[in-house]
């Protein structure tokens, strides 16, 4: 029986990360898809620092076609896109900076090297860029977990439990007020849960402005072989019920 396949990419962008998450592990179930999953060594981190590392390697736990690789390890698997072994190669989020480097034929990373050859073997490639503006020409992105140390002042706990408790050891005293160090934060939200006083926020919502060199990109690789630009996370859906339906 044929595999019913997609390699995913993500780079190392906040936005429509999490979405991107819910769709993939919908799509998954819904399609009865194997998901390999190729991470960026920033893709990596940032999965990290947002909570859904747990999750994407539940969804590629490590099976045939459901490996989870990181940057260096990816680059042995790429050679089945020229093989065509899979429905589509979907790069989301894609960065600025990967859009950029695609634009301009680099590909010395492995998720530029997954859409380089998926580009040459005639594999379709989905792909939502970070930048791509709203209706309102802005880019609405996430922030990871993080304390308003104006709270703090005003409160100045004897005790911080989300210090003590944190299971990563990630919060730490700095002139007096508690940091949060995303070099070792998962995002767990325990934190943010823990302190009463609210001073602990994850995932705000704030507005960006492309810039022009950015929107200059989008607009040429969407000319691009073989290339669909996506504006939101659940527009992959179809997208992909479309190329099951065409095979």
């Amino acid at each position: 029986m044929e595999l019913r396949t997609i390699a995913w990419a993500i780079t190392g962008g906040g936005a429509y990360l999490r979405e991107c998450v819910d769709v993939m592990e919908y799509v998954k179930k819904e399609f009865n898809l194997k998901v390999t999953i190729f991470l960026s060594r920033w893709g990596y981190e940032v999965v990290r620092i947002f909570g859904v590392l747990p999750r994407l390697k539940s969804i590629a736990s490590g099976g045939y076609y459901e490996e989870f690789l990181v940057e260096d390890e990816g680059m042995y698997y790429v050679g089945r896109v020229n093989m065509r072994k899979y429905l589509a190669v979907i790069i989301m989020p894609a960065t600025a900076n990967t859009v950029a480097k695609i634009v301009y034929g680099i590909a010395d990373t492995v998720v530029t090297a997954l859409f380089a050859q998926a580009e040459k073997s005639l594999v379709p490639i989905v792909i939502l860029p970070t930048d791509i503006p709203d209706s309102d020409g802005y880019v609405v992105t996430e922030l990871p977990c993080r304390i308003d140390r104006s709270v703090c002042s005003v409160t100045n706990c004897r005790v911080c439990e989300p210090t003590i408790k944190c299971p990563v050891k990630a919060i730490t005293v700095v002139d007096s007020y508690p940091r949060i160090d995303l070099s070792k934060c998962v995002g767990c939200e325990l934190c943010m849960k823990l302190c009463p006083y609210k001073a602990i926020k994850c995932w705000e919502e704030v507005k960006l402005i492309p810039r022009p060199i950015d929107l200059e990109n989008i607009s040429k690789l969407s000319r691009l072989r073989n290339v669909i630009i996506v504006r939101n996370p659940l527009d992959v859906i179809e997208k992909i019920k479309s190329l099951i339906n065409s095979t």
